[in-house]
């Protein structure tokens, strides 16, 4: 069956890059720089001056940048770590690898964001932070995290790895807590060539120590002394040298997301309740995907693709259901919210490079499927 409408399209994203990735190949391999020189620390000082913060830290993932900030936090055994039961597993599995206790609280069905009502009943005494996830085209209430963080004298790390350009509140997203990540995993709309993240803070000591627990604990120019236990976490030159070149082209990128999310909620907000956009508004939103809510969801992914549109599904099980996460000894109806979306949500295909028409062609097919019954 041929995909008239793929949910990312690869070639013509690569097509848009090529001449870059060449250059910067060539640069790089023309070079004595590898990992961690000039191109990383030129990216590091865009990314800080682009979200006000006094330190950028260049790592080899999202999911790296959230396990070193956790580690530089000293968070270990006997530590909880509050984070919603809904999101990508990188949210749990890190505070799980550092010996903590990952503490499930529920999400709101109209974002499927983490409740700050559900977070804060989950604190106890051992709660040491909260660790609020930014999904799809959404940014969590940070405002009432960063109240919550405050009177309970807890950690806030934003987990805003598909954020980067984005703005809650009036701050850069990643910017509301102690640390916030980015990921530059090539389908984020700030994606680059492979894996590569980055780390933002104010916090001085958190930075120096991130900054060794990245290179296997290694403080800066003392090469083979190791003052910490650390990671292999290390972002290359290839992946910097093609972001520096990216990132004057975000907002541009961000922008033309944003187009086509508003395609898609004038389209699709008439055909409630069977179906249920996000919530509207998308100015100062990073649209990472663009997720529905639909009662008969797997009818209509079928559907969809008999027509040649490609979806996905985000997520066909919450984590507090996920194998890995058994040993917390969670069961089905812990969670209500999480388990619901899991059943109804549905990602539409939503990129900068999607074909002129491609979004109204998508909107039709949705509204043809949801008006049959009726």
């Amino acid at each position: 069956m041929t995909t008239a409408i793929p949910y990312f399209d690869w070639p013509a994203r690569s097509a848009d890059w090529a001449d870059d990735i060449v250059e910067v190949f060539r640069e790089v391999a023309e070079s004595d720089e590898f990992i961690l020189k000039s191109r990383v620390e030129r990216l590091e000082s865009e990314i800080a001056a682009r979200t006000g913060a006094a330190h950028a830290i260049a790592v080899a993932s999202g999911t790296g940048a959230l396990s070193v900030i956790l580690a530089a936090l000293g968070l270990g055994d006997g530590d909880e770590v509050v984070t919603p039961a809904f999101s990508f597993v990188s949210t749990a599995s890190t505070v799980a690898l550092r010996g903590a206790r990952p503490v499930f609280a529920d999400v709101e069905y109209e974002t499927g964001l983490l409740d700050p009502a559900a977070a804060e009943a989950a604190v106890t005494a051992r709660t040491r932070a909260l660790l609020p996830a930014y999904l799809f085209s959404g940014s969590p209430k940070m405002g009432a995290f960063a109240e919550l963080a405050a009177r309970r004298g807890l950690h806030l790390i934003e987990d805003s790895a598909i954020a980067l350009g984005a703005t809650v509140d009036g701050r850069p997203a990643g910017r509301h807590g102690h640390a916030g990540v980015y990921s530059f995993f090539p389908a984020k709309p700030a994606g680059g060539i492979g894996d590569a993240g980055m780390i933002v803070t104010d916090d001085d000591e958190l930075a120096r120590t991130a900054r060794m627990l990245r290179n296997h604990g290694q403080p800066a120019g003392k090469r083979f002394y190791h003052e910490l236990l650390g990671f292999n976490c290390r972002m290359d030159e290839l992946t910097a040298g093609f972001l520096l070149r990216k990132l004057p082209h975000l907002d541009r990128l961000l922008e033309r997301r944003r187009e086509i999310a508003a395609i898609y909620e004038e389209g699709l907000r008439p055909l409630g309740p069977a179906l249920l956009p996000p919530p509207a508004g998308f100015e100062d939103r990073s649209v990472y995907t663009y997720v529905v809510r639909a009662q008969q969801r797997d009818e209509l992914r079928a559907q969809l693709a008999r027509e040649g549109i490609e979806t996905a599904v985000y997520y066909p099980r919450p984590l507090h259901l996920q194998p890995a996460f058994a040993y917390l000894g969670h069961g089905p109806g812990d969670f209500p919210v999480a388990e619901q979306l899991s059943r109804e949500s549905l990602a539409l295909p939503l990129h900068p490079d999607m074909a002129p028409g491609a979004a109204e062609r998508v909107v039709a097919a949705v509204n043809r499927f949801c008006t049959a019954g009726r």
